[in-house]
């Protein structure tokens, strides 16, 4: 495999983060940053040793030497900022969630499958060890029949009508910000639900300050998801079957061990401990770096179909809590 030079759009907190990773998932490295504010570009790029900086997105993807991007952006700006990539064929990884609606999430895959160029959601949580050994165990049937999944995200946020948390107008709202991994989990495992009951409270912008689902499955299964930002939850998940239960502490969207037991209260638990997460995003870059390397433009393992589910169920949950995006 080649050495992938990457561009990031977008110098925001979470490209720190994305930038350490690009040091520890092998055969990647920092090329180029860009942001509209220049300064910050160059000053992200000092930081991280990039050889480039832009104060525009379209010098970064007209830069030949760039292997792939990572769009870092808030959501409200996901779409247009991923099509202009695809557009100039360079892959793509943008930051969960996707876009702000199915509607633009089916436009970024339909150019991912015009231009014949990769394009996948970050969700980091899917590539950890943690939760590629959960699905091993639930193939081998240690698990029987999932019949109930939970899973919650929730922390005490200060309200600030500024507060990108709080701001409709770049996506805010509990169920995109931190919503979407309680219900990555629950898709993954369970597939798209059959009928769908939705929650929740709406800050006085007009974002959802708390978001809870019920999704129920026309075999018997439920699923349970909840994000906050009005209190500090548990942030654990369960997966019980008819054979076993799996339990993932605080905070269980980046951990690396939980315990599975056998049906009754006093079974013995079993505990796995998985590879240490040291940063947690380079199990990601090394997947985009993998498919694009193999010829495929979208990931086996977090499909176009699956982000559209993601999405479109999302969609479904902020109809019925009342949230709407400008433009909507």
């Amino acid at each position: 495999m080649k050495n992938y030079k990457w561009g990031i759009i977008g110098p925001g907190k979470i490209a720190h983060k994305f930038a350490v990773a690009l040091t520890l998932a092998g055969g990647a490295r920092l090329e180029a940053v860009a942001s509209r504010d220049g300064s910050r570009a160059r000053e992200f790029a000092e930081k991280f040793g990039a050889l480039k900086h832009y104060d525009s997105y379209e010098a970064l993807v007209k830069d030949p030497d760039i292997d792939a991007v990572y769009v870092a952006t808030p959501h409200a700006f996901h779409c247009d900022q991923v099509l202009l990539c695809l557009a100039h064929g360079k892959p793509v990884l943008c930051e969960k969630p996707m876009a702000l609606s199915a509607r633009q999430v089916e436009k970024m895959v339909q150019a991912a499958r015009d231009n014949q160029v990769f394009l996948m959601e970050a969700m980091w949580t899917r590539f950890l060890p943690h939760t590629e050994k959960i699905l091993e165990l639930i193939r081998e049937g240690r698990l029987g029949t999932i019949q109930y999944v939970r899973a919650d995200f929730g922390f005490a946020g200060v309200y600030n009508v500024e507060n990108r948390l709080f701001n409709t107008s770049l996506g805010g709202g509990s169920l995109l910000d931190i919503g979407v991994y309680p219900l990555f989990l629950c898709l993954l495992l369970l597939g798209k639900p059959d009928k769908i009951q939705a929650t929740g409270k709406l800050a006085p912008t007009g974002a959802d300050e708390s978001c809870h689902a019920l999704l129920h499955y026309r075999e018997g299964a439920t699923a349970v998801v909840s994000s906050t930002f009005s209190c500090q939850t548990s942030i654990t998940a369960e997966i019980a079957g008819t054979l076993g239960l799996i339990q993932v502490p605080s905070a269980w969207y980046k951990n690396d061990r939980f315990t599975l037991r056998d049906p009754g209260v006093d079974s013995t638990p079993e505990a796995f401990q998985l590879e240490p997460m040291v940063n947690g995003f380079e199990y990601q870059i090394r997947e985009l770096m993998r498919c694009v390397e193999g010829g495929l433009i979208e990931s086996p393992a977090m499909s176009h179909d699956f982000s559209l589910l993601l999405s479109r169920t999302m969609d479904e949950i902020r109809r019925q809590v009342g949230v709407r995006y400008p433009g909507e």
